[in-house]
């Protein structure tokens, strides 16, 4: 994949940005990219580079070691260096996401037993309460906004519940709400209190810590705080990392790939009806919308050393940004990949990253998604999104999600089911 460096290779440089880029213009410069310069540099944010093709994309997500994730924020000395997302933000490292091995590998081994595909199945039945008492609180009106009403509070409750974290009436807002605007409310006046509001969060995580371990009890996050990693217990601010990780990547991914998919389904009854009378068609269709939205769009890495990528040379310390997106629209592995097809098989897509990295809810995201889909096309199967009212994340540099997805329907019955919301 890398070579060592060649002095007389030409810098690749494309007036783009895709930390500031729009769903619309990143499909059309990206599809520039793959053709003319697979890995080229940006002038924004100080510089960075942008891995364009499948190749590239794969190859440098698993190469941890040349192309690092460890996120380094000291606010004393003023040091922000690294992590997930470019530009950086000033925070502390999501944990594991923005670490590297052998630190990496621990944090992954307590992680893996809750998230695989047997453990995720545990939480199904929970998830479907959830969602009926999400739906029971629209139903009756014949209309909702999809991604606040439905998308972001599902996985987001789900996640609490998995997490053994308690939420009621007057609170689960101020726990799901904050995930979801840190995706779009970067610049603007709301993102003050969103980080505000993940900072309650923070500290609602760090209360819990102390009554877990005076009481244990079922529970992921009891686990953590009860548990040892090579004979080492975590400490208070390392158990809030990893819970704040498990709920931003619950949320985020699964709120993404569903508004999309409804979107998409609302312009397209007649493929709806077909997944509606054929729910074994649902897993292969699910995998199309991942890699046609890819969900998680980008993620970004620090180079440690010397190295050429496709005849462009990477000097240690800078950034580049692995574009998941762009690889899965990329021709030369996917046919007509600018198209959603439902019936897509093999689907070798990266729409949950690659390598160590690879997103670790992706077995959740996936039953969230068919949770949701099932319960949105039983109650409300004739639903019908405003495409004049709804609205983009500004950028989707790292998330391909939208802020509001105002819907009507037929109004139905409620269930009485799940938690009262």
């Amino acid at each position: 994949m890398a070579s060592a460096p060649d002095d007389q290779a030409d810098k690749a440089v494309m007036d783009f940005d895709p930390a500031v880029c729009t769903y619309d213009r990143w499909i059309e410069k990206f599809g520039e990219a793959r053709e003319k310069c697979p890995v080229f540099a940006s002038e924004a944010h100080g510089g960075y580079w942008v891995a364009a093709s499948y190749e590239h994309a794969t190859n440098i997500s698993r190469d941890w070691e040349t192309f690092s994730s460890r996120k380094v924020w000291d606010p004393e000395a003023g040091k922000l260096e690294g992590g997930s997302v470019i530009p950086p933000f000033a925070g502390p490292p999501f944990v594991p996401v923005e670490t590297d091995p052998p630190e990496w590998k621990l944090y992954r081994h307590l992680l893996n037993p809750f998230f695989g595909p047997k453990a995720v199945e545990t939480y199904r039945t929970r998830a479907r309460q959830v969602m009926r008492a999400l739906v029971d609180r629209v139903i009756e009106t014949g209309a909702c906004d999809i991604v606040n009403d439905l998308a972001n509070p599902l996985p987001a409750l789900s996640t609490l519940d998995i997490l053994g974290i308690p939420y009621d009436q007057s609170n689960w807002r101020r726990f799901s709400d904050p995930f979801h605007k840190l995706a779009y409310a970067r610049g603007t006046a709301e993102f003050p209190q969103c980080l505000a509001d993940l900072d309650w969060i923070r500290g609602q995580l760090a209360e819990q810590v102390e009554r877990d371990r005076a009481n244990p009890r079922e529970g992921l996050f009891s686990s953590l705080c009860n548990g040892e990693v090579a004979g080492k217990a975590f400490s208070v601010p390392e158990i809030v990392g990893l819970g704040m990780m498990v709920l931003v990547g619950g949320v985020g991914t699964t709120n993404a790939l569903f508004s999309n998919s409804c979107v998409w389904l609302s312009k397209h009854p007649e493929v709806r009806r077909k997944l509606i009378d054929n729910p074994d068609m649902l897993p292969i269709a699910r995998e199309e919308f991942v890699r046609f939205y890819s969900p998680v769009h980008s993620a970004a890495r620090l180079v440690t050393r010397e190295v050429v990528v496709n005849g462009q040379r990477l000097e240690p310390g800078e950034q580049i940004m692995v574009a998941f997106s762009s690889a899965n629209h990329d021709e030369t592995v996917f046919e007509n990949a600018g198209e959603i097809d439902v019936e897509r098989f093999p689907n070798p897509h990266v729409g949950f990253g690659s390598g160590i990295h690879r997103c670790l809810g992706s077995f959740l995201a996936r039953m969230f998604f068919e949770t949701m889909f099932a319960e949105v096309m039983a109650r409300m199967p004739d639903f019908l999104v405003d495409e004049e009212r709804a609205v983009r994340y500004p950028d989707i540099s790292t998330k391909n999600g939208w802020i509001t997805i105002p819907a009507t329907f037929t109004p139905g019955p409620r269930m009485g089911e799940g938690p009262t919301l």
